[in-house]
């Protein structure tokens, strides 16, 4: 079994807070970081894997800090994400400042553990600069990035795959939300992107994402597609993975309140950001 760590949108840096579902409080990132090496020891994890806008604004000070607070017993893999990369040279500063977050020396890499092979594709932005984020809210791939993917998905296709992006490919429904509208909802185009790589690849049997800082899962013909509230916002959540070659189990769970040193505050109004149980864990054999 390989047990990992998911934790996503820290926003390392961020003064002040920018967009935020809960109460935020990345410039207590140092000591809630910390609080995970804690689990990182105790729970035997063999990596933590970020699912991107780990800092707030690229700068070299701030990638350098970043991987500091993240100076952890196991490998960090980073899924970037579009405020890391909110420069036009953020993929040159990214590997020169933190080359043992990324694999292969590219932001696009593949990993592999004994029970699966990690894929991490990060999604683009704006048109024309790849891996460079202004404003635009549209994710797509570059041309190359999809028949990279798909190259290493046929190189070992009896093997378990899974894949980590930035956006979500599913917005929130209104079941989980009670709203009358479909939260963080996603571009059909770049959601039947993705779908029709597993349809084709079904031994890709997860999607990793984060940036809508919502705790969202949703199991489908095609496989389970789950993003993950921000890290740094109330109640300071993160989800254990653990993979076998026959099955995978999946668990939201928070940061124990106790050992703060701080007391944070909690919005009711918008409690649907933890999700339901069915939003927040789930166990599966493959083959099902």
């Amino acid at each position: 079994m390989t047990r990992f760590l998911f934790i996503t949108d820290t926003h390392i840096g961020a003064s002040p807070v920018g967009f935020q579902r809960q109460p935020a409080y990345p410039e207590r990132g140092e000591a809630l970081l910390a609080e995970l090496r804690d689990v990182i020891e105790h729970e035997r994890i063999d990596f933590v894997l970020h699912g991107g806008d780990l800092i707030d604004k690229c700068t070299p000070e701030q990638i350098r800090e970043a991987r500091r607070l993240l100076d952890y017993p196991v490998p960090v893999h980073l899924s970037i994400g579009n405020h890391d990369l909110d420069r036009p040279d953020a993929a040159q500063l990214w590997l020169a400042e933190a080359p043992d977050l990324f694999a292969d020396g590219s932001l696009q890499y593949t990993v592999r553990y004994p029970d699966f092979i990690l894929h991490v594709v990060p999604n683009q932005w704006e048109p024309g600069v790849p891996y460079f984020w202004r404003t635009k809210q549209e994710p797509f791939f570059l041309e190359e990035q999809l028949p990279r993917l798909e190259e290493e998905l046929r190189r070992e296709p009896n093997a378990v795959h899974l894949l980590a992006i930035h956006n979500p490919l599913f917005g929130v429904p209104m079941e989980q939300s009670g709203l009358d509208r479909i939260v963080h909802e996603i571009a059909p185009r770049f959601r039947e992107t993705v779908l029709d790589v597993v349809r084709r690849y079904p031994q890709v049997k997860a999607v990793f994402s984060g940036h809508n800082h919502i705790n969202t899962l949703l199991r489908t013909k095609e496989g389970v597609f789950l993003s993950g509230s921000s890290f740094v916002e109330t109640p300071f959540e993160y989800k254990l993975v653990e993979v076998t070659k026959s099955g995978m189990r999946i668990e939201t769970r928070r940061l124990d309140a106790d050992r703060l040193a701080f007391t944070p505050e909690y919005d009711e109004k918008v409690a649907f950001v933890q999700g339901r149980e069915q939003d927040r864990s789930i166990e599966l054999t493959f083959g099902e």
